[in-house]
């Protein structure tokens, strides 16, 4: 699944590339979805801040402006929130779009007419993420909210083929330095979701607590909690150029602070090319350390054995 991060890229483009939404004008997009089908709501936001994106993961919506697009993404299809959204929308009669492999969502797409999104199966949700992520793009290219460029995606997935072995390299490299630690990730606010799906890595696939915050809000308060240290904790700092130089200062600043207090603090500096391409590469990365992680710890990186138990009970 991680090998198929490249070709994922393309494929998701070409799913949604010829869809026809028919919503006329739209100028804001919603996306509705849980744990890993939420996350290409996320990399919308941090690929381009010229749509207006909100993310949302609960039961039912949250109030949009007119002329919003509601995406619904379930991997699965059977995302319990997802679905119950959704039906709302549907009752509310709001412009909607479905990408999902099947189950519920796909049935209930089908009988009220809605456009969808039929991916492949055969993926763990949070390792979807660049299959999900182009189809949510191509989407919003043919909703015109983005000028996007195949040729954007193409390069990206190219990149990634050729990155690969580095990225597993890295993560390997990560996974020694989270070994009984427990991981945080800091990044801009722009880059969250790198820092984000770096922590649900951590957590479903390494089954390990791990957290995220982002910088300047993490100044704030969070760096106060490390002057008395109640576990052994392993920070991973994202730097982008492309961040405000402020930032840039404070991330330096406060990987030094908590070195300095008795945490080991390590720096990705995320490449220069291509956006989807640098966002891709550093969740690859961060995966792959969770798989490595996995071993380690003598656990299967793809079951989640707590979520099903938490969902029978349900």
């Amino acid at each position: 699944m991680l090998y198929s991060f490249s070709s994922q890229l393309t494929e998701g483009w070409e799913c949604a590339r010829s869809i026809e939404l028919g919503h006329g004008i739209v100028e804001h997009i919603s996306v509705v979805g849980m744990g890993g089908s939420a996350l290409p709501g996320d990399f919308l936001r941090a690929y381009s801040d010229r749509a207006f994106t909100n993310v949302t993961r609960d039961y039912d919506l949250q109030p949009m402006p007119p002329h919003t697009l509601y995406a619904f993404i379930s991997y699965s299809g059977n995302t319990e929130e997802t679905v119950s959204a959704f039906e709302s929308a549907v009752n509310r009669k709001l412009p909607c779009v479905v990408i999902t492999s099947g189950g519920n969502l796909l049935d209930l797409a089908r009988v009220h007419g809605i456009p969808h999104v039929e991916v492949r199966k055969g993926l763990a949700p949070r390792l979807a993420l660049p299959l999900l992520s182009a189809a949510l793009l191509s989407i919003c290219n043919r909703a015109r909210i983005l000028n996007v460029r195949e040729d954007e995606i193409r390069d990206a997935a190219r990149m990634l083929d050729s990155s690969s072995t580095s990225a597993s390299e890295f993560g390997r490299a990560l996974s020694s330095a989270f070994y009984m630690r427990i991981p945080l990730f800091y990044a801009s606010a722009r880059n969250e979701i790198i820092a984000k799906a770096g922590k649900i890595a951590l957590n479903e696939n390494s089954k390990t607590q791990a957290f995220y915050s982002v910088i300047p809000e993490m100044n704030h308060n969070e760096i106060n909690g490390f002057d008395v240290l109640n576990g052994q904790f392993s920070a991973v700092f994202i730097y982008d150029n492309d961040d405000h130089p402020q930032n840039e200062k404070r991330m330096r600043l406060t990987q030094q602070m908590l070195s300095e207090r008795g945490v080991p603090a390590m720096d990705i500096k995320l490449p220069q090319e291509n956006r989807i391409f640098k966002i891709l590469y550093a969740i690859q990365s961060f995966y792959w350390a969770s798989y490595y992680l996995a071993g380690r710890y003598n656990v299967d990186p793809l079951g989640v054995p707590i979520v099903e138990q938490l969902k029978k009970q349900l």
